[in-house]
């Protein structure tokens, strides 16, 4: 008997040694804080974001959400952005009106559901997170 509690204290030893990993839907959790509703808003300034991307905006504002992700305590693995819930992501960036480039915005999807990533005309970016039903 005293062999199995010494196996069960090591398995238990090097499961805590190895840290707990929140998972995709603990990052769900994180994002959405206690909000009942389906949806949270977040607000990064443009210097949190140092890295230039030229004109490839939607690189720009997957980026932008991972650093959201990393301030938000959720792990790099949490997310996938090449899935969204039917299959592959439809990802894109569009001006709502053309030669006004204020009016860009992100649409990315992922694993734990959408973002609508836009610019103000300050230095803040403003990301929407939606979950998925």
């Amino acid at each position: 008997m005293t062999v199995v509690k010494s196996l069960i204290a090591l398995a238990l030893l090097v499961f805590l040694s190895q840290g707990i990993q929140a998972g995709p839907n603990d990052c769900i959790d994180t994002l959405m804080g206690n909000n009942p509703n389906d949806s949270s808003t977040f607000v990064l300034h443009t210097d949190d974001i140092n890295r230039d991307f030229g004109r490839d905006f939607l690189a720009e504002a997957i980026y932008t959400i991972r650093v959201l992700l990393n301030r938000e305590g959720c792990s790099r693995s949490d997310i996938n952005f090449g899935k969204g819930p039917y299959g592959k992501s439809h990802s894109r960036c569009s001006k709502i009106i053309r030669n006004q480039e204020h009016t860009r915005v992100c649409y990315v999807e992922s694993n734990l559901g959408y973002f609508f990533i836009t610019k103000d005309l300050l230095d803040n970016i403003n990301i929407t997170y939606s979950r998925w039903d």
